[in-house]
């Protein structure tokens, strides 16, 4: 028994849930928990968010905390009538006198250094850049607020999100059929919904784009959407002055579109050497187009859903509907292999290996604090990378972000894990998501997402500072 971490008074463990809590401070991921207490990976994290919710917390490190804040809390032994102590010299006096000196100061720094936590920012906050709560709640079809301030504006399933350099968000707006851009204070369509066909030359807002579920942004800033437009995989880019410029026709789409949760069409990004990278996810396919020659060559995937040949060439290695795309400084490839359940990474040398997800095809939500490779993922549709390796995911089904350290640790970032809307303005691990797809960081370290079945875009500010 002890006090939770918020001061409401004493908490009570059970002696299971206790055994729990002190191996987490030990520092043991959920599955060495289980192998120690002889438990199933699923019973720990049953007792996991027990204590997370008897102590009213949120992360190991909190639990951890609580811990070292309650020492041993187990009832100490009756001991039997112990002789009479032997007559201590002064030394002996002097030594002891020392130990307890030295103790008595690491406790001071223990403490301090809880408190330290205790009241220092709790990891990322969330908040709400655009989008609000249609008129009819649950509806998805609605668009509104143009011109207006961003979190007034109703999108409709927002399915991906850019950063240029100079601040602009570009959102897929995924069932409005439109791309929309936040920029000094305001919303505005940059193309689609307009009643003209897709055509080279014309004004964004005025032509049909189809749903264009993929958006990437260049060094220039302009953005590039990926649509199926007129059943066709496609790629075009919107100038400056917002007039279409067709980049490349991929080929058919047979992509089928969701009323609920829509599957994007694939993916889309752009790297720092004059190549662009799409997936198509109908065709289990990735390609990279080159801007100097127009060139498009597949490189990776068979065209067969499945999984096979990591460690191996990318273009022998089975995918099964990939999805988002993100590429590093280095000019590796990263891939939402999402009907896998895993992200992928492509090497320059065109080696491909499983970076996170080790399920197959079995989904679930587990792993944290341990190999990303052992974790495992739910339909996981965004990917994104910081300078520093750290790689970023839209955990889509299991309602999270998560993210993977250099080291290959794999832990919670965003999100509950349960579907809602609820937690902005607070610490982002507190905070419900809904379905996210489509992530980007901007230049500032700090990391946006298409939250999309709550028809918003949301900002996690400081993940990677």
């Amino acid at each position: 028994m002890g006090s939770s971490s918020t001061g409401n008074g004493p908490v009570r463990l059970s002696r299971r849930e206790l055994e729990v809590a002190r191996l987490v401070a030990e520092g043991l991921t959920n599955r060495e928990i289980a192998t120690r207490l002889f438990l199933s990976e699923r019973t720990v994290d049953g007792h996991l968010e027990h204590v997370r919710e008897k102590l009213g917390v949120n992360t190991r490190a909190q639990i951890a905390t609580w811990v070292t804040r309650q020492g041993d809390p187990s009832p100490a032994p009756v001991a039997a009538a112990a002789p009479a102590p032997p007559t201590v010299s002064r030394p002996s006096r002097v030594l002891r006198r020392r130990w307890l000196i030295v103790a008595a100061a690491v406790l001071v720094v223990v403490e301090a250094v809880v408190v330290l936590q205790l009241q220092g920012p709790q990891g990322p906050t969330i908040v709400t850049v655009a989008g609000s709560s249609p008129v009819t709640e649950g509806s998805v079809g609605y668009f509104s607020g143009e011109g207006g301030r961003p979190t007034a504006a109703v999108m409709s399933l927002p399915s991906d999100v850019a950063i240029s350099r100079d601040g602009s968000i570009y959102v897929a707006d995924y069932r409005n059929q439109a791309i929309r851009r936040v920029a000094d204070g305001r919303i505005v369509t940059w193309a689609g919904r307009g009643d003209n066909d897709l055509e080279a030359g014309k004004f964004g807002p005025s032509v049909k784009i189809g749903h264009a579920s993929n958006i990437a942004v260049d060094p220039n800033g302009r953005p590039f959407v990926l649509t199926n437009w007129n059943r066709k995989l496609e790629v075009w880019t919107i100038e400056p002055e917002r007039t279409m410029t067709l980049v490349v026709i991929v080929g058919p789409s047979s992509t089928q579109f969701g009323e609920y949760w829509p599957p994007p069409v694939g993916g889309l990004a752009i790297g720092a050497n004059g190549t662009m990278y799409l997936s198509d996810r109908s065709a289990n396919l990735v390609y990279r187009y080159v801007f100097s020659d127009q060139s498009l060559k597949v490189v990776a995937g068979t065209g067969h859903a499945g999984y096979s040949n990591d460690g191996a060439a990318a273009t022998g290695a089975m995918l099964d509907r990939p999805g988002g795309l993100a590429v590093d400084r280095h000019g590796n490839l990263y891939i939402a292999d999402s009907g896998n359940n895993r992200i992928r990474k492509v090497d320059t040398n065109g080696t491909i290996t499983t970076v996170a997800g080790g399920g197959g095809k079995y989904y679930g939500d587990t792993g944290d604090g341990g190999p990303a490779t052992k974790a495992r993922l739910s339909f996981p549709f965004g990917v994104a990378v910081a300078r520093d390796g750290t790689i970023y995911i839209a955990d889509t089904g299991n309602n999270r972000l998560r993210e993977v350290m250099p080291s290959g640790t794999i832990r919670a970032l965003a999100g509950t894990g349960t579907a809602g809307s609820a937690g902005d303005g607070g610490p982002a691990l507190s905070a419900q998501l809904s379905a996210p797809e489509g992530i980007a960081l901007d230049g500032n370290g700090n990391l946006f997402v298409a939250d999309t079945v709550n028809l918003r875009v949301r900002e996690v500010i400081g993940v990677n500072p």
